[in-house]
């Protein structure tokens, strides 16, 4: 997919629906969402309901028979990934505890599930990936419940080849590393410990990268640069998802937060500049093997709670025009 292809917009992260429940202003949001110039695709979340939707999974599925025919889905299970985790700290593909880890083979089955029902309501192959996660999170003070393996992680994506994905491709997408000294977002594996278990699975599962995690974890935004490249170099990368953070507080969220803030200057404060996103342009073209077009692309920003419809729409077609502009 070259810098002249479609982004996958992030259709939850900026949506009215993260407020409450108002299926008229859902709508409007989600219609006008997927008919931004220059998208080719949505990404979803998969909720402990087991459903694509926060409040009504049916709703989406009879919605989405009526967005534009052309689009490509990624489904994002880190909506109950984090809702688990809350509820069972040792919840994750690569927890050390059989229960942990097979608790998150199940819910990656149901989110085979959700999946199947998307391309049946669509009539076609219509999900290109399922973006999974490599929890859980450290436990303060090390109890091995919150620990995390690189080898058990490998072994429950084994498991995940056996399933019928109907087209789509598990892909383990990178969130912040737990690091020394520093409070994380989410603090999963590393970038070097996922990308061992993708390759030690020997089951196709590729990675993605989020810049602003990546952000997130270095505290600079240098470090989404190095995590694609090193991707590109492993023959790793399935996608890489634009979406900012910010070391400042703003209306989105507090200062390297995983809120998703648009890149700057629609958000002044991010560090998603226009240069940082030509300098992920042109590792993707100058990628070893030539430009990788295989490589989808994604853009994944918020909106300050209470927005308007019409905001909320204005903030993705601004960040639309940044990262288009960028060559992204």
């Amino acid at each position: 997919m070259s810098g002249n292809a479609g982004l996958i917009l992030s259709s939850y992260a900026a949506a009215p629906a993260l407020d409450g429940w108002n299926p008229e202003a859902e709508a409007a949001f989600l219609h006008s969402a997927a008919s931004l110039p220059g998208v080719s695709g949505l990404e979803v979340p998969f909720y402990p309901t087991g459903q694509l939707h926060k409040y009504d999974g049916d709703w989406f599925l009879e919605k989405v028979r009526h967005l534009p025919d052309h689009l490509a889905f990624v489904v994002t299970t880190i909506p109950d990934t984090m809702s688990r985790l809350d509820g069972s700290a040792d919840f994750g593909l690569a927890s050390l505890t059989a229960a942990g880890r097979q608790a998150a083979v199940a819910r990656a089955a149901a989110a085979a599930v959700a999946v199947r029902a998307l391309n049946a309501v669509l009539g076609r192959p219509a999900v290109l990936a399922v973006h999974l996660f490599s929890a859980p999170r450290p436990v303060p003070h090390g109890v091995p419940a919150g620990s995390a393996g690189t080898g058990l992680l490998a072994a429950s994506l084994e498991q995940l080849a056996a399933y019928d994905w109907d087209g789509a491709r598990p892909v383990l997408e990178h969130c912040d590393a737990a690091k020394p000294g520093q409070t994380p977002a989410k603090g999963f594996l590393t970038l070097d410990e996922e990308m061992e278990a993708a390759t030690a699975s020997g089951t196709g599962t590729a990675v993605a990268v989020n810049w602003g995690r990546s952000a997130i974890e270095g505290r600079d935004g240098s470090t989404a640069g190095r995590h694609i490249r090193a991707c590109l170099d492993s023959q790793l990368l399935a996608g890489v998802v634009v979406s900012g953070c910010a070391p400042v507080a703003t209306s989105f969220g507090e200062a390297w937060d995983d809120c998703h803030v648009p890149p700057a200057p629609v958000e002044p404060a991010s560090l998603l500049t226009p240069a940082a996103i030509r300098s992920v342009s042109a590792a993707l073209e100058s990628a070893p093997g030539g430009p990788k077009s295989e490589v989808y692309r994604g853009l994944k920003v918020s909106a300050p709670q209470g927005s308007s419809v019409a905001r909320r729409v204005g903030l993705l077609a601004g960040s639309i025009d940044v990262v288009r502009a960028a060559g992204f």
